[in-house]
């Protein structure tokens, strides 16, 4: 349709959509239409409005042909890593305690290990995939944060509109958190992307963070303070993982930096 756009007006095209997309589909299937909405309007951009799709260079930018693998252990230690540590956090500090999973957690565990992959490669085909090269025009680390200013925004509706998501705790402090919480997630899992080329361990990070917060939320503590410890301190955007994922993040950066600075010129 438009084979010549730019990628500030492939970039703009695509937040539109994905935006609207969330907003009307929020509250359909308890917002499964809503999870995929990112792949779906990266595979509308591709096959319908720009039509890069139809060549291999197209599938190539969006990070798919290479694994990354040497990233992996960072990836999975800066996110069930920070994960982990939040979680034991609140436990030496008397918030929780740790407890033996009861009976059929394998079963969960297996759903999740099926359908937790699907779900973070969906998003981050969009999200890293697709939109952040996109906006290299902005420059590196602003590109990641307007990526992270997206998510946000994609989640709002389906915080706002349905009972499914962040329903707990004080309304306005919870999502200060999730807005820094992500916005660290984004810078994180953006260095990922660009320091591999490849989208593969941005959809780990992803991964590994949703399901080590879920699996050590739900069988591995118990809690008399649920709001606390899931909401505020050591949920998947509590205040220990904001800290400890900003920490990363900026780590990786002076790292980096510190690389770039020392190659021969």
């Amino acid at each position: 349709m438009f084979r010549h756009l730019s990628g500030r007006a492939t970039a703009v095209t695509f937040i539109v959509l994905v935006l609207a997309v969330s907003a009307g589909t929020a509250t359909i299937a308890e917002g499964l239409v809503l999870a995929f909405s990112p792949l779906l309007v990266t595979l509308l951009m591709m096959l319908v409005v720009t039509r890069e799709g139809y060549s291999r260079a197209g599938w190539r930018r969006l990070g798919l042909a290479r694994l990354g693998l040497r990233h992996w252990p960072l990836v999975l230690l800066t996110t069930a890593g920070v994960s982990l540590a939040a979680v034991a956090t609140t436990v030496l500090l008397g918030y929780a305690q740790w407890t033996a999973p009861g009976a059929g957690w394998w079963r969960d565990l297996l759903a999740l290990g099926i359908t937790g992959p699907v779900l973070a490669l969906g998003e981050e085909l969009g999200w890293r995939g697709y939109l952040q090269p996109r906006l290299s025009f902005l420059g590196e680390r602003a590109a990641m944060l307007v990526v992270g200013l997206v998510w946000v925004a994609w989640h709002v509706p389906y915080i706002v509109f349905t009972p499914y998501y962040h329903a707990d705790g004080n309304r306005w402090l919870v999502f200060a958190l999730f807005t820094g919480t992500v916005l660290a997630f984004s810078v994180l899992f953006g260095r990922f992307r660009s320091a591999s080329g490849s989208v593969w361990p941005a959809v780990l990070a992803h991964f590994a963070h949703n399901v080590t917060f879920a699996v050590l939320s739900t069988y591995a503590i118990r809690t008399d303070h649920p709001v606390l410890v899931n909401e505020y301190l050591a949920g998947d955007t509590g205040f220990l993982v904001l800290l400890g994922t900003a920490g990363c993040a900026a780590l990786i950066g002076l790292r980096a930096r510190a690389g770039a600075s020392s190659a021969p010129r």
